[in-house]
């Protein structure tokens, strides 16, 4: 099955590339890095005065501060791929710089994806089971299967969330103690430490576990750990101190202000079983995947892995063996520990999406080798397979509609042109903070044609007026402010127009024939105006030019 892997990797790249020029724009959570990443591009990192004038955190710093070692990264990945396109005359520095958003977005995407490519390649380095078949790969073929029916893992993987930064070292950790290696703790130490920290609680379950089904002992595990927490916060507190200009690690203030002030409750309290009771669920539409995981418990494809000791010829357990299973078990012990805390989030679980994909790919796969055994394996094997694809046509349909979630970006975009197209200098814009939520960056900003955005909150409506356009949420503002557009954002769903198409069957081959006949010549309009019908919109925010200032 391992000849169709290229195949399948193009496709799990076209539905990245799908979700990101779908929904272009970021919201709030990813704010920081998408800010930090624009920084680092347009006014450098030297000297220091420079990043504590310039940059966007110094105004806006956030509850907490985060890394900037991450933004680092891509920006310098960033920034290699824009000299290379220098030499073929490609600029991103006119006007707007959203084209130079989605080339950021794509490299984290790419990044995660080869990350979880990764994982499938480690798994195959030590199947042993699969090493005696004539089917080569199949766990792999169906895990890569598995993730491009998901929606949440791919959509959020060109995300600049501290997770999604996180997640390819995540994934480059779980993939070295696949194969036995346990160096992977160091990474994930090293990961937990300088990115996300609960990524190092699920390194220290780990380490439990596999000493608990005797893989490694915990004393070696520790070290493992201590020596990727040690290098992690090293290299956070120099590079960090830098940026905020203040000695700290930022997880580690993070960490005082979720878990020891408690204050993270400020973002919302659920009960103690949410995560297993609602966001599992969430992750995983229709719960395929989780079903899956049952079947992927027996036969871990380590399991008859073993070596032969050269001196006293002995036969001795494979360091990989149980590593699937030892991961899986870790994976649900760290979302019940994850539960204690009163604040939840899918995201902070988001690390055992891959592994809980590999399990269900293990399961689907003790299934789908049985094919011949009888006809109820037939048939359990063809609704698995129609479940896949309802959960793949349920993704990109998700995907299409999460596109309407980002009015802000939008009503930033229709004030640039409306600046550009009538010629204004000097001009001064007020966003308010909805927009600001909802996909306002700086790099949607119009550079060097003297246009100066002010984000600042709570001003009255004297305050406002000597600004001479404003992006707001209110809808009834008076002079001296002219309305010049609504953006729209997402309400709900409507499947009206979709039932009555499905309902009738004359239409729904006039349908499937105008579908097919634009395909044939690159189109794709009844298509997409169907999906259109289906989302219901409704005016979020406003658009005000002041007259007054303006017409001086």
């Amino acid at each position: 099955m391992n000849k169709y892997y290229r195949t399948l990797d193009a496709i799990l790249f076209l539905v990245l590339s799908y979700h990101l020029v779908l929904a272009p724009f970021t919201k709030v959570e990813e704010s920081f890095n998408i800010q930090a990443i624009h920084d680092i591009l347009n006014y450098g990192v030297f000297p220091q005065e420079t990043v504590l004038s310039n940059y966007d955190h110094v105004e806006f710093p956030g509850v907490v501060p985060r890394t900037f070692i991450g933004s680092l990264f891509v920006a310098g990945v960033t920034k290699v791929f824009l000299l290379f396109n220098s030499l073929f005359g490609i600029e991103y520095f006119q006007g707007t710089q959203l084209e130079l958003q989605k080339l950021v977005r794509a490299i984290v995407g790419i990044s995660n994806v080869f990350s979880l490519i990764y994982l499938r390649e480690s798994l195959n380095k030590v199947n042993f089971r699969d090493k005696k078949k004539n089917n080569k790969g199949v766990i792999g073929f169906w895990y890569t299967v598995l993730l491009i029916s998901q929606y949440h893992l791919l959509y959020y993987s060109s995300r600049t969330l501290p997770n999604f930064l996180a997640l390819p070292l995540v994934n480059y950790s779980v993939g070295k103690l696949i194969t036995g290696d346990l160096s992977g703790l160091t990474w994930l130490a090293f990961t937990g430490i300088i990115f996300r920290l609960e990524v190092g609680v699920f390194a220290g379950i780990i380490a439990v576990v596999s000493a608990f089904f005797g893989q490694s002992d915990l004393i070696h595990s520790f070290i493992y750990l201590a020596a990727g927490a040690i290098i992690g916060g090293l290299l956070s507190a120099v590079v960090d101190s830098y940026f905020w200009g203040r000695v700290l690690i930022p997880e580690l203030d993070a960490f005082v202000f979720n878990v020891v002030q408690g204050k993270s409750v400020n973002w919302g309290v659920e009960p103690f079983g949410a995560y297993f009771k609602k966001y599992l669920w969430q992750l995983f539409r229709p719960p395929i995947i989780l079903l899956l995981t049952i079947p992927g418990l027996i036969g871990d494809p380590t399991d008859e892995g073993v070596v032969t000791a050269e001196k006293d010829k002995k036969v001795v357990p494979h360091p990989a063996r149980y590593s699937l299973r030892i991961l899986f078990i870790s994976s649900v012990l760290y979302i019940l520990a994850m539960s204690f805390q009163p604040h939840k989030e899918w995201r902070f679980i988001v690390y055992v999406v891959p592994i809980f994909t590999l399990q269900a790919a293990n399961g689907l796969t003790n299934v789908s080798t049985k094919w011949s055994a009888s006809l109820l394996n037939k048939i359990l094997l063809l609704l698995m397979v129609g479940t896949i694809a309802l959960s793949t046509i349920i993704s990109l349909q998700i995907g299409y509609i999460s596109s309407y979630n980002y009015p802000g970006g939008y009503a930033l975009q229709y004030t640039n042109d409306y600046i550009l197209h009538h010629n204004l200098t000097d001009v001064s814009v007020h966003i308010d903070v909805p927009a600001c939520m909802t996909g306002v960056t700086r790099f949607g900003e119009l550079h060097n044609v003297g246009v100066a955005y002010n984000k600042t909150e709570d001003l009255t409506p004297e305050q406002l007026t000597q600004f001479d356009l404003i992006i707001t949420h209110h809808n009834k503002l008076t002079e001296p402010w002219k309305h010049l557009q609504t953006i729209d954002s997402f309400i709900g769903v409507n499947v009206n127009t979709l039932s009555k198409i499905l309902s009738d069957r004359e239409k729904l081959v006039q349908l499937l024939k105008t579908v097919a006949s634009e395909v044939t010549i690159g189109k794709a309009n009844t298509w997409l105006d169907l999906l259109r019908s289906t989302v219901v919109t409704g005016d979020y925010l406003h658009v005000y030019v002041n007259e007054k200032e303006t017409s001086k």
